[in-house]
C-alpha cells in the first residue's frame, strides 16, 4: 500500500508497529510529524537550523567524518553541502553507518532521503542495505547528472533493493528530475 507522504513515497504496508525511522533533510518536519502522529519512532536530520521545537540533529552526512561546508541559496529547500572550504559555513559531517550507530539502529524500516545533492556520496558509500525501505529525493538540479543517477540506481539494485517509483517528473519549478523514488529490499 503505497502512499505518498509530504512528497515521498512509502509502503506503508511494510512499517511495522514503533517503526525505526530515518529523516535525513527534515526541513519543515512534516514527513517527521506524520510518522511521530503515527507512533513511530522518528531520527531526523538536517543541515540548518531550525527554529522549529521539534527534536533533530544539526549535521551534515555524506560519504566521509569530519567537517563539511554549507552552500547557501535564497531558495531554504535548495541549501546543501560541499566538501571544499568555499564558505565560512561549517557543519560537522558524519556518514549514514556512523549515525545509525549513534542512534544505535542497525537496520531502519525506513529512511527518507533529501539532501539537496548529497544522495549521491550516501548512496555510492553504502556497503550493505541499511534499510528496508528508501524514500530518495533525486537532485539533478543541484548539478547530479543522469549518470550519477543511474549510477545510484545500479548501486541500490546491487544491494538488493527494487525500485518501486522512480518517474522523470517536473516539480517545485526546478525541472524534471526523480523527485519522488521508492526503493524496497527484496
Amino acid at each position: 500500500m503505497i502512499e505518498i507522504i509530504h512528497e515521498h513515497s512509502v509502503d506503508m504496508s511494510l512499517l511495522p508497529a514503533k517503526a525505526n525511522i530515518l529523516d535525513l533533510g527534515c526541513l519543515g518536519f512534516q514527513f517527521t510529524r506524520h510518522f511521530r502522529g503515527l507512533g513511530h519512532n522518528v531520527k531526523s536530520v538536517d543541515i540548518q537550523k531550525l527554529k522549529d521545537k521539534d527534536d533533530y540533529q544539526m549535521v551534515a552526512v555524506s560519504d566521509f567524518e569530519g567537517t563539511a561546508y554549507i552552500v547557501m541559496n535564497s531558495d531554504k529547500q535548495a541549501i546543501k553541502i560541499q566538501k571544499n572550504p568555499k564558505t565560512n559555513y561549517e557543519i560537522a559531517c558524519t556518514t549514514l553507518k556512523r549515525l545509525s550507530q549513534y542512534y544505535d539502529i542497525s537496520f531502519w524500516d525506513l529512511i527518507k532521503i533529501d539532501v539537496e545533492g548529497s544522495e549521491y556520496e550516501i548512496i555510492m558509500s553504502l556497503e550493505k542495505a541499511p534499510a528496508k525501505q528508501l524514500s530518495v529525493e533525486f537532485h539533478m538540479h543541484c548539478g547530479q547528472t543522469l549518470l550519477q543517477v543511474n549510477e545510484m540506481v545500479a548501486t541500490l539494485v546491487s544491494l538488493g533493493y527494487r525500485p518501486v517509483t522512480h518517474e522523470y517528473t517536473t516539480m517545485h519549478g526546478a525541472g524534471f528530475n526523480y523527485w519522488n523514488s521508492l526503493f524496497i529490499l527484496k
